[in-house]
């Protein structure tokens, strides 16, 4: 059974600034352990919680441990577009070191101009497994959002 778990540490849609971050364009970034997780296809996994009034210029995956087992692959995206910031399958079992990023003219939410999306009210940067096949050992990966604050 598919599941919808919080991972950003400060739930899904409470997304919060540091101070020094008001009226600028900030790196918000999350480590997601999921090195003892049980994963099946379509869980979702929120990662960054992202503030009303923030522009999301790009998103980026780091794989920082990669997971053990056959196939393990996701999409990145948020509450309304599953796939919308990384279409293509990103590979969880890919090298550690290894960087995905949002690319404009391929992912939905890198809009025209290379601009992101705005988000009005807050959401989440999901993962959304789309394969997973005889894992044993879960990865464990980076998840970064270039954001802009326009909240006064």
């Amino acid at each position: 059974m598919a599941a919808t778990v919080d991972k950003t540490r400060c739930g899904a849609l409470l997304g919060t600034i540091s101070y020094n971050s008001l009226n600028r364009v900030y790196v918000l970034s999350n480590e997601v352990d999921l090195t003892a997780t049980t994963m099946v296809t379509t869980d979702i996994y929120q990662c960054l919680a992202i503030p009303a009034d923030t522009q999301v210029l790009q998103v980026k995956v780091e794989v920082l441990t990669a997971a053990v087992g056959t196939a393990l692959t996701c999409s990145v995206g948020d509450g309304t577009s599953a796939a919308g910031w990384y279409a293509n399958t990103l590979d969880l079992k890919g090298t550690a070191g290894t960087f995905y990023t949002s690319v404009y003219g391929t992912d939905a939410l890198a809009v025209a101009n290379n601009l992101g999306t705005f988000y009005t009210n807050a959401d989440s940067i999901d993962i959304v497994l789309n394969t997973v096949t005889a894992i044993t050992a879960g990865p464990k990966i980076r998840v970064s959002a270039l954001c802009a604050d326009f909240n006064s």
